[in-house]
């Protein structure tokens, strides 16, 4: 165990996971046509040509959602961890880092799978809908998750009370690279092994294609 423990802080859509968590419950609501119009509207977010809450909320404008519909896909995504992920945060954590989960998506979405990656409740960071009984509402827009700027914010706080020999972020999108620009991560990797965003190859500093590129970035 080292005495002062790496943070490291993984995006969970397009990282941890090989789909994105609300596009993935949006094509099961809608259907496969519809797949062309939500890609474009994450990826507008992911590249930033739209603002992170913009994105969410076009997203959550395709279609009513009920509690049965995110049920039924938190059960789904627990099958769509990315290859290799399971055994690179177990990893991580025997080296003695502390290894914490840090989303755009939701919670409601999200918490079963991360429970697979080992991860407590405690550490994971994402939004959160709003219900309106057992239909969606919209998006907890107090949570900072829900606009750029977010995952800084969360990275700062983690922070405060704990001392850590350096911040680590790994995601696939401009709200990783934000914690970097920033100053809330000492270090990002930019993961393309599932989407390619152009803004992140361009900008990051280190960028990994593959999972055994990140592990090397991570673990050495």
């Amino acid at each position: 165990m080292i005495s002062d423990p790496r943070l490291v802080c993984l995006d969970v859509d397009s990282t941890l996971l090989s789909v994105e968590s609300l596009d993935f419950l949006l094509t099961a609501r809608l259907g496969q046509g519809a797949h062309e119009q939500i890609a474009a509207l994450t990826s507008g977010g992911m590249n930033g040509t739209l603002s992170f809450r913009q994105s969410l909320m076009a997203r959550l404008d395709l279609a009513t959602l009920k509690r049965s519909d995110v049920t039924a896909t938190a059960a789904a995504l627990r099958d769509h961890i990315t290859p290799g992920m399971t055994e690179l945060v177990s990893d991580l954590r025997q080296r003695g880092d502390q290894v914490h989960a840090v989303s755009g998506g939701f919670g409601e979405l999200l918490h079963p799978v991360l429970g697979d990656l080992g991860f407590a409740p405690d550490e994971v960071f994402a939004n959160r809908f709003v219900w309106v009984a057992d239909t969606v509402a919209g998006l907890d827009v107090s949570n900072p998750l829900s606009e750029n700027g977010g995952k800084p914010k969360v990275l700062k706080t983690m922070a405060q009370d704990v001392r850590y020999a350096s911040i680590w972020m790994v995601g696939d999108g401009v709200t990783d690279l934000e914690t970097l620009s920033t100053g809330a991560a000492d270090h990002f990797i930019g993961f393309g092994a599932i989407a390619r965003r152009d803004a992140v190859v361009e900008k990051a500093p280190d960028y990994a294609e593959t999972i055994a590129d990140l592990r090397r970035l991570l673990l050495g």
